[in-house]
């Protein structure tokens, strides 16, 4: 008798980034003090006032338009003359980019067993950077606005990046900070995925749900078996 879905050795585990493997806080100083500090320093206004007028500038746009995402859209509008690449290299040091503990020793432990890539919706600009150290980990880092053209991770998109890695979806584990994107659209198309709650938040009773990285092995042998 042929196993059962539930019983099915797993090849991929995919992780989000931001939230899940590396701090938020490295991308936001991008937006919310480098960028703000340019703008100050260009048109000679307070930090806190540019910071505001650029945010609202971010709202106008909004996050379901792909050029919200995009650090060379917004140098190009503010008319900041510079190489958005060089700046982000020039902030997103080591000491700024916070690889969350657990994220470092559930890579470390997979990495040999199971296919690990990174699905996320960030530009790869930025995950260049973050995930500089750990990179030989992954067998592709993917980003949806800078290699498919998405703004968010919808169904196209993991089933793209399954098209690209040649594995199914039954095969296939997904885990990330958002609950929408990284656990139930994957999970709707057949792959197994969790929820990282690094915040302490209220979220659903489901089986999926993980507090800290490091329980992901374990849920993940237990499928298996």
């Amino acid at each position: 008798m042929n196993a059962g879905p539930l019983t099915m050795k797993l090849k991929l585990v995919s992780f989000d980034a931001d939230g899940t493997i590396v701090d938020n806080d490295y991308v936001n100083s991008f937006w919310f003090r480098e960028l703000p500090r340019l703008y100050a320093e260009k048109t000679g206004i307070e930090f806190t006032e540019a910071r505001e007028v650029l945010t609202s500038h971010y709202d106008e746009i909004g996050d379901e338009d792909i050029r919200w995402y995009k650090p060379e859209y917004w140098f190009e509008r503010f008319g900041l003359e510079k190489n958005p690449e060089e700046v982000i290299e020039r902030i997103q040091v080591p000491e700024n980019v916070r690889l969350y503990e657990d994220a470092l020793e559930v890579t470390e432990s997979l990495r040999g067993e199971y296919r690990l890539i990174v699905t996320s919706n960030a530009p790869r600009i930025f995950l260049d950077y973050a995930l500089n150290q750990i990179e030989k980990r992954f067998y592709g880092i993917y980003s949806c606005v800078s290699d498919f053209g998405e703004v968010k991770k919808g169904p196209n998109v993991y089933r793209k990046v399954l098209s690209r890695v040649g594995i199914s979806p039954e095969r296939s584990v997904h885990v990330g900070d958002h609950w929408k994107f990284d656990y139930q659209i994957p999970r709707k198309l057949g792959m197994r995925t969790f929820y990282i709650e690094r915040n302490g938040g209220v979220v659903p009773k489901e089986d999926g749900v993980l507090g800290d990285l490091r329980d992901l092995e374990g849920r993940i042998k237990e499928m298996e078996n």
